[in-house]
């Protein structure tokens, strides 16, 4: 248990299941992790180190000097993933030069990558270059194309790492918003 006057953690709970309303807390280039207090907006930072070889999710219980106990979840992602429900397309160019193209449903986004789904088993394979096309859910609909690598397929989902983090335009802005 680590302990100061600002937060104290306890132990992994492995047995927690609810993600959806659960804070998150990111690890940043030394392992550490900001740990914020949704009662009273105490933060302090916190070494984390100790899980960063954990392959399954950690989960904390905190308690801040304020008195309040919170649950959190370690991200040990480089970016932060924004859940969305976005319509789009994807197009793809075989080893054989013949173009593909199909209709997606992203389903999270990152400053790095994405997530969507296709209808059927893509005919891709990871490794493959992808453009996708999707539009925001923003107040003006903001069209992006981005272009990426296959890192993933799982069934129909599909993960992708685009070929650029530099997002300084609407992309950009909608996930640091």
């Amino acid at each position: 248990m680590v302990h100061d006057n600002a937060s104290q953690l306890a132990e992994p709970n492995a047995g927690h299941s609810d993600t959806k309303k659960e804070p998150r807390v990111f690890l940043n280039e030394r392992q550490e992790g900001t740990f914020i207090c949704p009662a009273c907006n105490k933060g302090v930072i916190r070494d984390l180190s100790r899980f960063s070889g954990i392959e399954s999710a950690v989960r904390l219980k905190c308690k801040c000097s304020c008195g309040h106990v919170y649950r959190v979840l370690v991200e040990r992602r480089a970016h932060f993933r924004k859940s969305v429900n976005l319509l789009g397309r994807y197009f793809y160019k075989r080893g054989d030069g013949v173009h593909k193209r199909g209709l997606i449903r992203v389903r999270d986004i990152s400053q790095s990558g994405l997530l969507f789904a296709v209808n059927s088993e893509p005919e891709f394979k990871t490794g493959d270059t992808l453009t996708v096309e999707f539009t925001l859910d923003d107040r003006d609909r903001s069209e992006i194309r981005e272009e990426g690598v296959v890192k993933r397929i799982q069934a129909n989902m599909v993960g992708i790492a685009f070929r650029t983090t530099d997002h300084y335009g609407k992309l950009g802005h909608y996930l640091f918003r």
